[in-house]
């Protein structure tokens, strides 16, 4: 955290509160400070000066007072960068927005910058709201290239996914090594061979490749639950699962 002063930077908003009768937290990913909790005074007036800028997955030009030691800092300004129309205007992608801010809320420090995760979030919300096709697989590339950035990571050898000729094989969920058979001392996990092929992709290609990679339904939910996997083992109770369960239950009542 920065000595007492002004702090000028974008953020992601992930998270908002109301608090008192006018005012809000908020829960800020900024480039400059971190992840920062904040006091929007005014926030709920109905002509307030932040507008809209503070529901979640925006991207916002921020004005915070800094003080250390304070456990809420003071937002004084914001402005849109982007506000992602696109990705609000459809409930798919939502709730992959929404699971995308919840990870980082969850996995980060408090005051801690992080410019290379802040980067993804932000690709990775725009390619949201923009790509028309595959948004799908943005979830689950999110998930393991932000595991690469904490550093757990998967450690695969190229080859010994090329090589796989089983109809299954195995992924050792605490290193991450791909093979045809169980190895000692690991804690692997069964899956179909094309299951551990996107596991693959989605965790070293760029996502301008992983937008190409064509998936069934099927065959999302497969590599989907291997990578919930793979990061609840080395993450365990900071998994966020409640935008889960909710999305879940929007969609058994629209399957009534």
């Amino acid at each position: 955290m920065p000595s007492t002063g002004i702090v000028h930077t974008e953020a992601i908003v992930l998270r908002t509160i109301d608090y008192s009768e006018t005012s809000r937290i908020v829960t800020l990913f900024t480039n400059e400070l971190g992840k920062t909790g904040v006091m929007a005074k005014g926030a709920r007036a109905a002509r307030s000066r932040f507008g809209s800028t503070l529901q979640p997955m925006n991207r916002i030009s921020a004005v915070i007072h800094v003080r250390p030691g304070r456990e809420l800092q003071i937002l004084s300004e914001t402005s849109h960068v982007d506000h992602h129309p696109t990705l609000k205007a459809d409930l798919a992608r939502v709730e992959s927005g929404i699971r995308l801010i919840e990870l980082v809320n969850a996995l980060l420090p408090d005051g801690e910058p992080n410019p290379p995760v802040f980067a993804l979030l932000t690709a990775c919300l725009t390619a949201l709201d923009q790509t028309p096709d595959r948004a799908g697989n943005i979830w689950p590339f999110f998930q393991m290239r932000i595991a690469t950035l904490l550093g757990f990571g998967p450690s695969f050898e190229r080859e010994a996914v090329g090589g796989l000729d089983a109809p299954f094989g195995f992924l050792d969920l605490h290193s991450g090594r791909i093979s045809e058979h169980v190895q000692e001392g690991g804690t692997p996990i069964r899956a179909k061979r094309t299951t551990l092929r996107s596991f693959a992709i989605l965790s070293r290609a760029e996502m301008s490749d992983v937008l190409r990679l064509e998936l069934s339904a099927a065959e999302t939910s497969e590599v989907s639950q291997l990578v919930r996997s793979y990061v609840q083992h080395h993450v365990e109770e900071s998994y966020p699962t409640r935008s889960a369960r909710v999305f879940a239950q929007f969609r058994d009542t629209d399957a009534l």
